[in-house]
């Protein structure tokens, strides 16, 4: 079951706990320091919440609009109304069948007039098997940040 928005404090901390698992922070693409940083980033983006049997957060999924720069790069012809989705679950979650893969469909459904991409790093078996589950289909590669030495896989909601 997903849950949107708005958070309650609860639902805030506890997003603020999963942003800190250093197995999460380290994949997600922007790191958050604060509590200011986290208000913000709810603010900026569209966040929704992957609760549990009791309407527990434990995890999230959210959309959100990339840099011009990262943009250029996809291998795309129509790059209007673009979106990038990310995910993350605890790693004791991990293992409940198709959780995330259900929360990034549930999500896609409510957005039809959004093009979303999604990028897996080559090694990321987990993420790729999500985003396959989910109807993504692999479009092709490029590197996340212009400078970086690997290319992410990079795969588009069909």
């Amino acid at each position: 079951m997903i849950r949107t928005k708005p958070f309650s404090e609860t639902d805030k901390l506890r997003l603020w706990e999963i942003e800190k698992d250093p197995q999460i922070s380290k994949k997600m693409p922007g790191a958050i320091k604060t509590h200011s940083e986290l208000e913000e980033w709810l603010s900026e983006n569209i966040v929704y919440g992957i609760c549990d049997t009791e309407n527990n957060i434990i995890g999230f999924v959210q959309l959100y609009t990339m840099g011009k720069s990262l943009i250029q790069r996809l291998p795309l012809e129509n790059k209007k109304n673009l979106y990038e989705i990310s995910y993350a679950l605890p790693e004791k979650y991990r293992y409940k069948n198709g959780l995330v893969s259900e929360a990034v469909r549930e999500i896609c459904a409510l957005y039809p007039n959004f093009q979303i991409v999604a990028f897996a790093s080559h090694d990321n078996e987990k993420s790729i098997r999500v985003l396959e589950h989910s109807g993504f289909t692999l479009i092709g590669k490029t590197k996340y940040h212009a400078n970086e030495k690997t290319e992410n896989l990079v795969y588009k909601k069909a």
